[in-house]
């Protein structure tokens, strides 16, 4: 017992040094509006480069997520200990691009101790230390495939767009070529309502893979559809902004554009312009931007990734281009309203209807396979049947559990969302129970008897969970690589079969590969690991 309380007290001071390491940055002593300005343009420099380091949509996921959980730790320790206010420089200083570099590699070393201390703390992971390297006392990394699963599947539903985003292609890209004028270190590309509408219209096939629930979802201040609009017009500027500063290098500026890389409206500038081109009323922008602005609405920890738009000060507003480019606007507007109390119980709503929209378009989907489809309540039984789809002619019936949740991005949305998998695959097995037991109220609400062979598979939408939440009895798979498999498959038995071998699941050394890593902080080293993805293009075997 004296060993283990002395492993926690051992951990916590660790703990404690790592998380006050930033403070020695000098970046922390400028005011807020300087330093959050220098560390996006280093954050947009830093994507700039790595984006034309690589191709396939798995190295355009890769680059996203890493730039997006990044960038949180940093701008959260400038906003917390920044004095509020400042200006915008607006030019190249050695010293505080190197504090810029500095505080965003101090962010991606921090990353892997919150996630292992946060596992540590749910129970999940036992940490050891061994003078001053924290590692993992367990194999805490077998059956990794179901994360290296999590990973390679989400190019899947966003390679078009990831891919499809390059400077060049960003149209009409004469107009702006034509617009963009350049003196020195600084370019500037005058927008129009023309050149805005004729690049967001471009971009409409990439916005249709970003958006998918439906528009007239109403929130308390204003609708799902609005939110679009808003996101599309600053996503377009955004995109309009970003080619400009590509063309401004290609035409010889100054320190490659840097001073300008981030666009800076006023406030009055942003609503103005905003208002518009989304044809969205003054008061719902003025409320999107309320929701979305950096720190706002009683967020304690803020997350740039769900409130990208950061006021710098009392006039200006930035929008660092490759934030809102590469952002999954539906999944963080749902994360940021489920955070907020005025809008939980409206959340909680949709997600009911959300559910039985997921059902719909399982149905429709595979309204040509010859299926069954049965849901619902199941009398004298506890549960209810989220789906079964059930093939007569061979006798064959497949429960699904769905599971629409927000994809869990911070480690303690990973631990709450893995209960949930759990709760699915403790239902299933329910309903199998009752199958083997030849549960009257079940058989005849499926309309089998006792002679189908009958199995169940948790449908998630996004998130399959890690190795630990896994049942060997029942698969959990993203929902659209299920659809897909039923469809192809010859036969719902053998589509079954594939499912209970696990065949949907990437192979190491073949789709993926699992490195060793160190992250330091300091005198501290933690020993972890990274996943390599060994495809380039989207992961989808069936």
């Amino acid at each position: 017992m004296k060993i283990a309380d002395k492993l926690i007290r051992d951990l916590r001071k660790a703990e404690q040094e790592i998380d006050n390491y930033y403070k020695s940055n000098s970046l922390l002593k400028l005011p807020f509006a300087t330093a959050a300005w220098a560390l996006l343009a280093f954050a947009e420099e830093s994507m700039l480069k790595a984006h034309n380091a690589g191709e396939g949509s798995q190295y355009y996921g890769v680059i996203t997520d890493n730039f997006i959980n990044d960038i949180n730790a940093p701008m959260y320790w400038l906003y917390k200990s920044c004095q509020k206010g400042g200006h915008v420089p607006f030019v190249w200083d050695d010293g505080v691009f190197q504090s810029s570099w500095d505080l965003f590699n101090l962010g991606q070393e921090y990353r892997p101790f919150v996630t292992a201390y946060t596992y540590a703390s749910h129970g999940s992971l036992e940490l050891e230390i061994l003078e001053s390297t924290i590692r993992p006392a367990d194999d805490f990394f077998g059956d990794i495939e179901y994360e290296a699963y999590n990973r390679l599947i989400k190019p899947h539903k966003s390679a078009k767009a990831l891919s499809s985003i390059d400077f060049g292609n960003v149209l009409p890209f004469n107009a702006i070529q034509h617009s963009l004028k350049i003196q020195n270190n600084r370019f500037r590309c005058k927008l129009n309502p023309r050149m805005v509408s004729e690049t967001r219209a471009s971009l409409k096939p990439i916005f249709d893979t970003l958006f998918s629930l439906p528009a007239e979802w109403q929130f308390s201040r204003y609708s799902l559809g609005d939110f679009r609009k808003v996101f599309e017009a600053i996503s377009t500027i955004a995109s309009i902004h970003l080619t400009a500063r590509k063309l401004a290098i290609e035409r010889g500026c100054a320190a490659r554009g840097y001073a300008d890389s981030i666009y800076v409206p006023t406030c009055n500038e942003l609503l103005r312009r905003i208002v518009r081109y989304s044809g969205v009323s003054d008061a719902k922008v003025l409320s999107i931007f309320d929701d979305l602005t950096y720190g706002n609405r009683g967020i304690e920890h803020p997350d740039p990734a769900l409130q990208p738009l950061i006021k710098l000060n009392s006039e200006n507003y930035a929008i660092a281009p490759h934030l809102w480019i590469f952002s999954a606007p539906e999944r963080n507007l749902t994360v940021l309203l489920n955070r907020l109390p005025s809008e939980k119980v409206i959340y909680a709503k949709l997600v009911k209807e959300k559910e039985s929209l997921m059902k719909k378009r399982f149905a429709n989907a595979l309204a040509n396979e010859g299926f069954r489809f049965i849901w619902g309540n199941v009398p004298n039984f506890a549960g209810d049947i989220d789906l079964a789809i059930i093939k007569d002619s061979e006798k064959a019936c497949l429960l699904l559990e769905l599971k629409w949740f927000i994809e869990p991005a911070e480690v303690r949305e990973i631990v709450n969302k893995s209960k949930e998998i759990e709760k699915g695959i403790s239902q299933l097995f329910q309903l199998k129970h009752a199958f083997t037991e030849n549960h009257k109220p079940l058989l005849e609400k499926l309309g089998i008897d006792s002679h189908y062979k009958l199995e169940g598979v948790v449908a998630s939408d996004n998130w399959i969970g890690h190795a630990r939440v896994q049942s060997p009895e029942i698969p959990v798979i993203q929902i659209d690589h299920l659809t897909a498999k039923l469809k192809a498959a010859e036969s719902l038995r053998s589509a079954m079969d594939w499912l209970k071998d696990r065949k949907y699941l990437p192979k190491p050394d073949q789709h993926f590969k699992v490195h060793n890593s160190t992250a330091t902080i300091g005198n501290w080293k933690l020993k972890w690991y990274e996943i390599e993805p060994l495809v380039k293009k989207a992961f989808f075997p069936l």
